[in-house]
This record gives structure tokens, C-alpha cells and sequence, in this order.
């Protein structure tokens, strides 16, 4: 069974919509997440897990057509019962605990009426007002037809078999400005997600021994982030170990089938970024320069890769470099540059604007700064802060501008604006702690310490002092 001639014959035609949803223990939630579509949806089907409240009570309440699933922690098998069930030309995916902005019917129509359309990503809204417009979309509407499947007990996917269908009937996967809000009031609910996905990766990883995707899943969730950079908190060491496996299992795969992976990117990305957390600069930039040869013009890419260039060039910094470390900074410099002077329009809708926005700027301000030109690296540090007052690496370039003009007095205060700002810029900690020392406030100094060891216990400059006492007490 094909609907392709269906769905394209008359353009004119009303689709018809069901919404798929999957539930366990939703009775908080449900309610909101089918009455949002519910002027836009001709069925509701509801694949229940096992639930123990008033879930199926509510979703029935609504008109759902409710199912029994037994768990079998996979997320694509549940959702695939729910397709199954779909007897519509569309098929809308929520989960119980989102819901959809308001759209006017018509629109909505209009999207669906598209013949050159096979799906489309919706913008996906975490609650939190500050986040970046279009970070995260996902293919949340598409065609129904039996062979578009979720794929992954995990993360699950539907682009690899919407992509091969659409292929077939000459479409495209599209960009709409729809957006699926996210419950995000639950720490709770967080907490036993986590638990959950733990335990499920752990059996795909045994499942699916060649497949990266999985190890690449479990590095992220024992990886802490502050804005573009990993944290050396406790986990990264296990964490850098599942994005090592990852990137060791895509390297055996064909160049043109890794330009196919969506997730690809991010991989690279953090995996550049929990080794330069760990100070394996040499071994960061080698990683990052693969992923660049594969998507050349990414955003993300090209900013990581000055992060990287950034850290090496400080390494050099009183010594003797090899190669031309002018030439280097003059790339990065143009790089960086490039990134800011670039239209949005240019970038894909999932990248976090602040990529191309706000980030450069601190690295403009420390390459600055590196090349011995303070005022330079004020006015871009100035310029990150302009357009987020709270970015505490803002705070921290001008802290160590401040330091390096030699007004420690200043710089100190900043550092302490940097913590105060965001309690994880774990250089805030280390150099303010240095700075400490250096004034001879030494029992400030220890206090601060204690509190970077204890929050970053992974820093490389945290193990190397703990080793280097562990050896004199010897």
C-alpha cells in the first residue's frame, strides 16, 4: 500500500491528519498535548505502555484511540505500533508531555498541500525563552505510508526511510516555522529519563556492537556543557571513551555515507571539545580537521576548529612553535570573522545562532589578546556582552584583559563577575585562584581551589597538581 499518488493527485483536496503519540504515566500532560492539535488532527492514536494513572481516561476523554504496548524499551517499536494504527494521509507526532504552538488551520493545509513535500521539521522549544530560534528541529510531520519507519530503540529516527521515500516520488524534506513546545517543569521526570536511557543504550550497545550512533548517545549523556565547551567535570574520562569508540566505528564507513549522518557533525564537535577539556590539544585538532574536510562550511565546525586552533596557539605562547603561527592566526582570525559577517539565512535552521552571533566574538577577543593587542580584544569581548549581558566568557576576556594591562586589582573583581554570572566557567575558577596566589591572598586562594577540584575534578591542571602532591607525599 502507497499513498504517493494519493497525496499528490489534487493539490486542492483537505489532508487528513493523525496525530501519533506515545505514553506511560501522562496524566499531567496528555490533556494539553492532544487538545493543542486538535483543530488540526482528524484522529488521535495513542500507544499506551503501561500506565498506571489516568492517562488512557484523559486521552479517551479526547476522542484518542488509545492502544496497549507492552514495553520492550524500544522507542522506535512503540512508535511504529502507532504508525500502524494511522489511517490518515499525514501522520503529526507529539510526545505526551509537548505541544503545538497555534497555527490557523489554512496554514497548516497549506503545508500539507505541498506536492513537492514529503516531511517537515518543526522547530522544537525547550521552554526556556532565551533559546536560540530554529535549534533542534526535528521531522515531527510527514506522509503516512508503510514503509516510513522509526529506526533506533533510542533518539529513534524516521529521516533514513522518509528520505528513501521521498527520493522515490522526486520530494524533499522541508523547514516549516511550526513549533513543539517542551514541558520542561519536571526535574523529576529528568532524572528517571536519565535512568532510563542508561540502561537502554547499554543494551543497544551490546545489540548493535558496529553501530557509532549508540556510544555517540551515551557520551552525551555523561557530558556537562557550558555555551560551546565541555566540562572537565567527573565523567568526562568515561564519556570521552564512548565518543572515542563513536568516532573509531564511523571511520570504517564510506565518506559518502558519512556525509548522509545528521548527527555526524555533533559528534566531531564534542568530541573535539571533551579533548580539549581534557588538554589533549594535538589529538583535538586532528579530529576536528576530518570532521572539516567532511562539512567544510559548518558553522559549528568552523568555530570549534578555532577553539582548537586557539588552545594550541596559547600552548606556543614563550616557546618555539613550529610552522607559521602567524599564518595560523591570521586563518583563524578570517574564519571567525566570516562566521559574524555571515547572514543567518545562509545557515541551517538547527544551528544555534548564538554559533554564528555571540561566540565568535570571545574567540576575536582571546586571539586578540594572544597577539598582544588589548583594546582590540576589549572591543570584541564589549561586543559579545552587548548582545548577552550574562555570557560569562564575556566576563572572562575582559577579567583577563584587565590582568594582562596589569590591573589586578580589576581583574580580580571580574572574575569573581564571571563565577557569579555562571558557577560552571571553570576558568573563571582556575584563574582567579591564580590570581590569588599572585596578589598573596593565599587563604582565599586554597578556598577557591577546594572549589575547583571539587567541581572540576577531571581539568588537567587539577590532575596534574594532585599527582604532583601525591608524589612528594611519597
Amino acid at each position: 500500500m502507497t499513498y504517493h499518488a494519493e497525496n499528490t493527485a489534487d493539490p486542492m483536496k483537505r489532508k487528513t491528519v493523525s496525530l501519533c503519540l506515545i505514553a506511560r504515566n501522562e496524566e499531567a500532560t496528555i490533556g494539553m498535548a492532544i487538545k493543542s492539535v486538535l483543530a488540526l488532527v482528524d484522529e488521535v492514536v495513542v500507544v499506551d505502555t503501561g500506565s498506571d494513572d489516568n492517562t488512557r481516561i484523559i486521552a479517551e476523554g479526547y476522542g484518542a484511540r488509545v492502544l496497549d504496548v507492552a514495553w520492550e524499551d524500544d522507542f522506535a517499536a512503540a512508535r511504529n505500533a502507532a504508525l500502524a494504527e494511522a489511517s490518515c494521509d499525514w501522520i503529526l507526532i507529539l510526545d505526551a508531555d509537548e505541544f503545538l504552538q497555534p497555527v490557523r488551520p489554512v496554514e497548516f493545509q497549506a503545508l500539507l498541500n505541498d506536492p513537492g513535500v514529503a516531511g517537515y521539521r518543526l522547530q522544537m522549544n525547550g521552554g526556556n525563552p532565551g533559546a536560540a530560534k530554529g535549534h533542534g528541529a526535528r521531522i515531527r510531520l510527514f506522509r503516512n505510508d508503510p514503509s516510513i519507519r522509526y529506526r533506533y530503540p533510542i533518539h529513534e529516527q524516521i529521516l533514513s526511510s522518509l528520505q528513501a521515500w521521498a527520493v522515490m516520488g522526486g520530494q524533499i524534506i522541508a523547514d516549516c516555522p511550526l513549533t513543539v513546545v517542551h514541558d520542561t517543569d519536571r526535574p523529576d521526570r529528568h532524572l528517571r529519563q536519565r535512568e532510563r536511557n542508561l540502561r537502554i543504550l547499554g543494551k543497544a550497545i551490546v545489540g548493535y556492537p558496529e553501530e557509532p550512533y549508540f556510544p555517540y548517545l551515551m557520551a552525551g549523556e555523561g557530558l556537562a556543557m557550558l555555551e560551546d565547551e565541555v566540562l572537565p567535570v567527573a565523567g568526562l574520562s568515561g564519556a570521552l571513551n564512548h565518543l572515542h569508540t563513536a568516532w573509531t566505528k564511523v571511520r570504517r564507513r564510506e565518506r559518502l555515507h558519512l556525509k548522509s549522518l545528521t548527527w555526524l557533525v555533533d559528534l566531531g564537535v564534542k568530541t573535539c571539545a571533551a579533548l580539549l577539556a581534557k588538554g589533549q590539544t594535538a589529538e583535538a585538532r586532528t579530529v576536528i580537521a576530518e570532521i572539516q574536510d567532511l562539512f567544510p562550511g559548518n558553522p559549528r565546525v568552523i568555530l570549534q576548529s578555532a577553539a582548537a586552533d586557539i588552545r594550541w596557539l596559547e600552548s606556543q605562547v614563550g616557546g618555539d612553535a613550529p610552522g607559521d603561527t602567524g599564518y595560523l592566526f591570521g586563518h583563524v582570525r578570517e574564519d571567525l570573522l566570516t562566521l559574524v559577517s555571515t547572514e543567518p539565512a545562509a545557515f541551517l535552521p538547527e544551528v544555534d545562532e548564538r554559533v554564528y552571533a555571540l561566540y565568535p566574538y570571545r574567540y576575536l577577543g582571546e586571539l586578540s589578546l594572544l597577539n598582544g593587542k588589548v583594546s582590540d580584544a576589549v572591543g570584541y569581548f564589549e561586543r559579545a556582552l552587548n548582545r548577552d549581558p550574562d555570557y560569562s566568557f564575556g566576563w572572562l576576556g575582559m577579567a583577563d584583559c584587565s590582568r594582562f594591562a596589569g590591573d589586578r586589582k580589576r581583574a580580580l573583581k571580574l572574575y569573581l563577575r564571571t563565577v557569579t554570572e555562571d558557577e560552571q566557567n571553570h576558568q573563571a575558577w582556575l584563574k582567579g585562584c591564580d590570581l590569588m596566589r599572585e596578589m598573596g591572598f593565599h587563604d582565599n586562594a586554597e578556598s577557591w581551589w577546594t572549589k575547583t577540584v571539587n567541581r572540576f575534578p577531571e581539568h588537567p591542571v587539577v590532575t596534574r597538581r594532585e599527582a604532583a602532591e601525591d608524589l612528594q607525599s611519597v
